[in-house]
């Protein structure tokens, strides 16, 4: 499976224990992990590098998008960074690719990923769940959809990168940014949904149970595979009060054990008066 993050270096320990939850449910799956950002430093890296101590059955590769591609897109949301774009390009970036899975990285996976990864995708250009909260504040008329028009949550996101390829959806999420400027309110989450407008498949809410699925789907807690836990508050802070909070703090806490194990050192010692090992 091949999975993309978008991050900046304030971010890494948040990596680090999605990646831990993706690893320790999937044993059976072989993963590259792709990291988009722009100053992912020597030091985080490490911390990355630090999980092959207990999990072998991945890679990663590390791409610094070109930063002038994004010069003119606006953010209006504080605590979202730039990188919150470079989801866009994965198609161009990863011209070999046909399909990619895209996490945000506030997120823990509690199950296999396999039921997911072989959603068929067959004339869409993605598949996402549809998003409670925007449902709830009416959002979707504010950009002309219907109400029964399909915005998805685009935290997680399995990207047919082939069509995408195909019909040029590149280009045209850049121009619909700059030209929606002033007009969206949740960037490119927004510019994803219009420019996907009925090419994007709806799947269950187990797969993207944000923290309004927490609130109002509380019987699906116990099936959530990829927890997401949207909003300001985040299980890594004191004030979180998500019901599911244990869950990313029960993979941070195998992270900082893993990130904290020190090396076993094995000596091989000589008896120097019969030459065999001791």
């Amino acid at each position: 499976m091949n999975i993309f993050f978008a991050v900046n270096d304030t971010y890494a320990e948040q990596l680090c224990v999605s990646i831990v939850s993706v690893l320790e449910n999937n044993k059976d799956e072989n993963f590259h992990f792709f990291v988009l950002s722009r100053d992912f430093s020597l030091k985080s890296k490490q911390q990355v590098e630090k999980l092959k101590k207990k999990y072998k059955n991945w890679e990663i590769s590390y791409i610094c998008p070109d930063e002038n591609l994004f010069k003119n897109l606006k953010l209006n949301i504080p605590y979202i960074t730039i990188e919150t774009y470079f989801r866009y390009v994965i198609a161009d970036i990863a011209p070999k690719l046909d399909k990619v899975l895209y996490l945000d990285a506030d997120l823990a996976v509690n199950g296999s990923l396999k039921n997911l990864w072989n959603i068929p995708l067959e004339g869409f250009y993605a598949a996402g769940v549809r998003d409670l909260c925007i449902e709830k504040e009416g959002h979707k008329a504010k950009i002309g959809f219907k109400e029964d028009d399909l915005y998805v949550n685009a935290g997680v996101l399995l990207l047919n990168l082939k069509k995408i390829r195909e019909d040029n959806m590149v280009q045209k999420l850049f121009e619909n940014t700059e030209n929606l400027t002033g007009k969206i309110k949740y960037q490119d989450q927004d510019v994803i949904n219009i420019t996907f407008k009925n090419k994007i498949k709806e799947i269950d809410s187990i797969y993207n149970f944000t923290s309004e699925n927490v609130r109002a789907e509380r019987p699906k807690r116990k099936d959530a595979v990829v927890i997401h836990y949207t909003g300001q508050k985040k299980p890594w802070m004191k004030e979180c009060r998500n019901k599911l909070k244990n869950v990313w703090q029960k993979y941070n806490k195998l992270n900082q054990e893993i990130q904290n194990k020190k090396i076993k050192r094995w000596f091989i010692v000589y008896d120097k008066d019969t030459g065999g090992k001791k």
